[in-house]
């Protein structure tokens, strides 16, 4: 069972479905916007969704329940699938790549539909070019 830790009030760019991780925004400062990938900074998960206002309550810290976009052990490196929901990272999915953002890691195993709790750790790898 998650026992999210800092739970902060954004706006949203658009709608987002509870449950899904999101990102920062660059449009406006405390703006988050759906994960789709990793390419952006994550920020957290999201609890009920947008509301009418397109505001949304985010769990940035500890540990969170989202819904798993695949098949996912606990232990593995977290990242976001198209729809926000979690994935586990593949680095041969990410060759070429200079920087992948990490959301944090499963605490149970689940496949896809699963709503499971996964620890917020972001975290940024990356490769640097040779000069």
């Amino acid at each position: 069972m998650a026992q999210p830790g800092f739970i902060r009030n954004f706006s949203a760019v658009a709608v987002i479905a509870a449950n899904r991780l999101v990102a920062v925004s660059a449009l406006e400062d405390f703006q988050v916007e759906p994960a789709i990938d990793a390419s952006a900074v994550f920020v957290g998960v999201t609890e009920q969704g947008t509301d009418q206002h397109l505001r949304v309550d985010v769990v940035i810290t500890q540990s969170a329940p989202v819904e798993f976009g695949g098949d996912i052990a606990a232990g593995d490196l977290i990242v976001a699938d198209a729809d926000g929901k979690a994935i586990a990272l593949d680095l041969a999915d990410y060759v070429g790549e200079t920087k992948i953002h990490v959301a944090g890691w499963a605490m149970e195993e689940g496949d896809a539909g699963t709503i499971g709790d996964i620890f917020l750790a972001p975290q940024l790898i990356a490769t640097i070019p040779s000069a």
